[in-house]
């Protein structure tokens, strides 16, 4: 397939396209260690479980955002803008994958924020969902540490990419 094809079907579906872009680095980061050890001669480990929820959450994440914020905040309309509007959506991606983890721990194991002893049921409920919402938050900007702002450089090359003319 030629080059400007690729990009024209790229730009008709930009959130597929950041979903690609959001699930390949993932894998990426998920498969890196292991590929290196397997390379080197070591004996690599297997990625766990929780892993293959991250490259789900980079697929999902990519994607949902993409949908919701490319067009809106004018992503194709020029190319810093489409920069900016691809690394916000790297950046907001990243806590994708915790909600979907968080969510297996509930559906499993329940609320995994217990209230403390003597706290009423509303203050228990209220703590709970505002620990819900935010913990994700926090382990997602810990990952934008942890991956060294891969996420949002991914996003911000894919944003060009489909902004280029």
């Amino acid at each position: 397939m030629p080059r400007s094809s690729t990009l024209a079907a790229a730009r008709r579906r930009p959130s597929l396209t950041f979903a690609l872009a959001g699930g390949a680095f993932a894998l990426w980061y998920v498969l890196a260690d292991p590929v290196v050890e397997l390379l080197t001669g070591g004996d690599p480990a297997v990625p766990s479980g929780p892993m293959a929820v991250l490259v789900a959450g980079g697929f999902l994440g990519g994607g949902l955002l993409a949908s919701l914020l490319w067009r809106r905040l004018g992503g194709p309309n020029s190319r810093v803008r489409g920069a900016l509007v691809g690394g916000l959506v790297g950046l907001l991606a990243l806590p994708v994958p915790m909600y979907l983890l968080e969510l297996a721990v509930v559906v499993m194991e329940g609320s995994p924020f217990e209230a403390p002893v003597g706290m009423g049921p509303v203050a228990a409920l209220v703590r709970g969902v505002a620990l819900f919402l935010v913990v994700p938050l926090f382990l997602g900007a810990l990952g934008v540490i942890a991956t060294l702002g891969g996420t949002v450089i991914v996003g911000a090359a894919t944003g060009l990419a489909l902004a280029w003319e």
